[in-house]
């Protein structure tokens, strides 16, 4: 546990220190959630590594089950 300080860059850039993106296991890509009162950083998990030795069939349901999803909401 701990706080830290850290400088927003003119771009809106901040530098996440080291020891929390090893503890939650942040490795490229985060989602920022808005509750209001305050923002949670998410690591996202590719879908890759998400379903493991399955993978490629898997990412195939999964964008089999997105695209119908679409379909069904007009997009």
């Amino acid at each position: 546990m701990g706080r830290y300080i850290v400088k927003v860059s003119k771009k809106g850039q901040v530098v996440i220190p080291a020891r929390i993106w090893r503890k939650i296991g942040i490795e490229r890509v985060v989602a920022f959630i808005d509750e209001g009162d305050k923002v949670t950083l998410v690591p996202i998990i590719p879908m890759e590594e998400a379903f493991g030795i399955d993978g490629d069939v898997m990412r195939e349901i999964a964008r089999e089950i997105s695209g119908a999803r679409r379909r069904k909401l007009g997009l």
